[in-house]
């Protein structure tokens, strides 16, 4: 019985070779249901906190997704995902984790990932999505992300549900201000200038 958590990649090639781009490549960097991921960031999380490494988290969800699936049909929906998830196999390392957080966001680990670096992933994520070509009756459709990350280099978060919290509430803020961005869970702004926690609506 496998061990969840580690993609096969096609006869022993990585994903990231030339060979990688095989349709079993692309199989072996399919996502990981929810409790699959949520296994490998309590695994990942107990890891880095052992050996000091830093490890970022990052929540992605397709702006206006319910809005767009109104006007152009509910088939546009899995389209939209599926597209999604083959962009994120591209772009991130054989050793990263994805999974599926809920049935319309996805939710990426990056080990030994620090905040900057995981910015630069995320930023690329959010420029590839948005050059993906859909169309519909009414031409191309135009797509953007809300993306939420987070990064326990500081070591201050004691369990692996509060990076996964974190990522949530930045996600949220990115949604807030209006999508198609990348926000960062920031302590300050999440507990305020009076130490209140500040959840978004």
């Amino acid at each position: 019985m496998k061990k969840p958590g580690f993609r096969r990649s096609s006869k022993g090639k990585s994903p990231n070779s030339p060979e990688g781009d095989s349709s079993e490549a692309l199989a072996a960097r399919a996502p990981f249901n929810q409790a699959q991921v949520l296994y490998l960031m309590k695994t990942e999380f107990a890891r880095a906190r052992r050996h000091g490494f830093a490890l970022s988290c990052i929540l992605v969800q397709v702006d206006r997704l319910q809005a767009l699936c109104d006007i152009h049909g509910i088939d546009l929906k899995g389209k939209l995902l599926a597209a999604l998830a083959d962009m994120l196999g591209e772009v991130t390392r054989g050793h990263d984790h994805i999974g599926t957080a809920t049935e319309d966001r996805f939710l990426l680990l990056l080990p030994h990932t620090a905040e900057e670096e995981a910015k630069v992933v995320a930023a690329r994520i959010l420029e590839r999505f948005g050059k993906l070509e859909l169309s519909s009756g009414a031409g191309v459709l135009p797509l953007s992300l809300s993306i939420g990350l987070v990064a326990s280099d500081e070591q201050e978060a004691m369990f692996f549900d509060t990076i996964v919290a974190q990522a949530e509430v930045a996600l949220e803020w990115a949604i807030e201000d209006g999508g198609n961005r990348v926000s960062c869970f920031e302590k300050d702004r999440y507990l305020g200038p009076d130490g209140t926690a500040s959840v978004p609506r």
